[in-house]
């Protein structure tokens, strides 16, 4: 039983795809799920730097089907140097998925 759980764990990604052009990112979730899903997303970023500090936050309802790469979102934005962001993806359904994942940059020069 422990192993099918554990199978089924491994089978669920969350990651991100990320294209730098200059100082602009393009940063991309991704979820690769073992079963049909429909779930909520939550994309939170946080960024500080010289010129202060912002939070945004958005959700969205999401189908995934089973074993196919899923875009959940895009987000675009420059990061100067001394900057800090951070992204933080979350994937539920509420009962058996429950997927977190961040995505950090800072200090670039």
């Amino acid at each position: 039983m422990h192993t099918l759980i554990l199978l089924a764990a491994l089978a669920n990604q969350l990651t991100f795809d990320t294209q730098k052009q200059g100082a602009r990112y393009t940063i991309t979730p991704v979820a690769t799920l073992s079963v049909d899903c429909q779930c909520l997303m939550t994309l939170a970023a946080t960024r500080s730097g010289t010129s202060g500090q912002s939070t945004s936050r958005q959700q969205s309802s999401v189908a995934i089907k089973a074993n196919e790469a899923k875009k959940l979102a895009s987000l675009s934005l420059n990061i100067d140097p001394g900057d800090s962001v951070t992204l933080r993806v979350t994937l539920t359904d509420g009962q058996d998925i429950n997927l977190q994942q961040q995505w950090t940059a800072s200090g670039l020069r």
